[in-house]
């Protein structure tokens, strides 16, 4: 698949406009929400206005063979225990 890249500015405020043609294929418009999704210092957009289905597989670079959901809920509550035993209030990362 060749790849497309489009431009935009950024404002002093932050904004930038969504060139149409990505607007077009990502099917979005005035009002949808989207999500910024870093990975490997990358940035994926992802329309809200879209099924969870659309992330499946998006981390799975990530995944340890033989990991169960209830693990990583583990090892993430366990973080955040950690952390905040070292006095930082839980505090996301």
């Amino acid at each position: 698949m060749a790849a497309k890249t489009y431009a935009s500015r950024l404002t002093a405020k932050g904004q930038t406009t969504i060139p149409v043609e990505v607007r077009e294929k990502l099917g979005i418009s005035p009002g949808d929400l989207l999500q910024y999704v870093m990975v490997d210092g990358r940035c994926e957009i992802v329309p809200r206005n879209r099924p969870v289905e659309s992330l499946f597989g998006l981390l799975e670079g990530y995944a340890i063979p033989d990991t169960s959901i209830e693990d990583y809920r583990d090892a993430v509550e366990e973080y955040f225990v950690k952390k905040d035993d070292h006095g930082n209030k839980g505090e996301a990362a």
